[in-house]
Parts: C-alpha cells; structure tokens; sequence
C-alpha cells in the first residue's frame, strides 16, 4: 500500500521581493523541522504566474498549506517563524500523519 501524500506547505515568493528573500531561511528552518510531516515548495511567481493564478496568489510572500491540492491555510505577506508555527502546526498535528497510517 503507498503511503498517504503529506501536506505541501507551498511558498510563493518574488525575486523581487525583499521580504520574499528574507522568510526563504524561516522557511527552510521551518522545512528542517517538519520534514518528516510535510513537503515544501517554493513557487517563484515570475516563473509560474500560472500556479499563482491557480491559487489566486497575488501578494508575494504567500504561504499555502495544500492537502491533496486543497487550500487549509493562508498567510500573506512577511511571516516571522513563530507566526508560521501558530498557524500551520495545529493543522499539521490534525492530519494524520504518514507512520500513523501505515499501522
């Protein structure tokens, strides 16, 4: 049996964007953290204008928290850690996560 998808915690970021450049080392850490509970996905918006229309991203920085490819969260604009902590970890403990579905 395949294991279940894990959440993306998608980071749709500009080139252009000084604060977009800044949060990629928060995002990293908070990737370090939850690596075995989520995948991350950095989306530069010049390069997909066609995920951020997707998704209706029209602000870089933008965080999404995506499970199977459906919006659970959305933080917009520069996010410290902690802030990123308060609103994704909550939803991330709900989801069941990979080792507890192969039980």
């Amino acid at each position: 049996m395949p294991a279940p998808e894990r959440p993306i915690v998608a980071f749709f970021a500009s080139e252009t964007c000084g604060h977009s450049r800044r949060m990629d080392s928060v995002i990293e850490h908070f990737a370090r953290l939850h690596r075995d509970t989520v995948r991350i996905a950095k989306v530069v918006v010049e390069e997909r204008p066609d995920l951020a229309a997707r998704f209706d991203v029209t602000e870089a920085p933008t965080i999404l928290l995506l499970d199977s490819v459906t919006e659970v969260a959305r933080l917009t604009g520069r996010q410290t850690l902690p802030m990123i902590r308060e609103a994704l970890e909550p939803l991330l403990e709900a989801a069941p996560t990979p080792e507890a579905a192969l039980a």
